[in-house]
């Protein structure tokens, strides 16, 4: 595993939270539903990231919020999105008023300005 800089959190606390369970790999694999102990070895090495499914899996073993969890790689997923919601937000900017999505930009805009407030949440 390549050097990390200090404040650079892990990618994923897999194999943390299953030492402090007590928990083997092949235990927590069968509670997964894996019939060996290798997916989850990959897994807590960062080898191959776990589908979707077996995140939130992890998450519900663990009562850890999946962004807990993989928390690293939470961390680089959200910069990559942040800036390029910055570069959308950049390019609508210089958008024209004049043209006819006049209205349809403004409320981007606006969506994009509200999810900057920490207790912005959208509501399903």
């Amino acid at each position: 595993m390549k050097h990390k800089e200090l404040n650079q959190r892990l990618s994923n606390y897999i194999r943390i939270h299953r030492k402090n369970a007590g928990l083997s790999q092949g235990e927590l694999g069968g509670a997964l539903g894996y019939c060996d102990e290798q997916t989850i070895a990959r897994h807590e090495r960062f080898h191959v990231m776990p589908p979707l499914r077996i995140a939130i899996s992890y998450a519900i073993v663990f009562r850890i919020p999946v962004a807990e969890l993989f928390a690293g790689l939470h961390d680089e997923v959200e910069l990559g999105v942040e800036t390029r919601l910055a570069q959308l937000e950049q390019q609508l900017g210089q958008r024209s008023a004049r043209d006819g999505t006049a209205l349809i930009t403004a409320r981007k805009l606006l969506w994009l300005s509200q999810r900057k407030n920490p207790e912005y949440r959208i509501h399903a």
